[in-house]
């Protein structure tokens, strides 16, 4: 879907993993990994995540939602480490809205132009 590289995902692996770990860990993963796909990607997908834990300061919600969030959280940890692009469970579809990794496109780049007509 994102047409991420095996480059990418060998580069990125420890920025991928780093974005699950706190909010300072998703800042440090963004700033440093911008131009890693497979970093962003982790990125919206811990964004998601850090909005979900906040729920589970809403009582009514409680302790269930705070389970589902930790296993989310190794969830991603896993995938981030391990080299894997896949959504957290029901919640990761949210962090594909951030938008932050293009569907097959580059990052921060525009296309290359299309080469000048041929002469003949």
């Amino acid at each position: 879907m994102y047409n991420i590289t095996q480059q990418e995902i060998e580069d990125g692996k420890g920025l991928g993993g780093l974005a699950y770990i706190t909010w300072i860990g998703t800042l440090i993963a963004y700033l440093a990994g911008k131009e890693n796909r497979y970093v962003l990607y982790h990125v919206q997908q811990g964004i998601v995540l850090i909005l979900a834990f906040i729920l589970v300061a809403i009582p009514f919600i409680g302790w269930l939602w705070g389970v589902f969030c930790l296993v989310c959280f190794i969830i991603g940890i896993i995938n981030g480490f391990g080299g894997k692009v896949q959504p957290l469970p029901l919640i990761g579809n949210i962090g594909l809205k951030f938008n932050l990794v293009k569907p097959n496109g580059e990052i921060g780049q525009q296309p290359p132009p299309p080469p000048p007509p041929a002469e003949g």
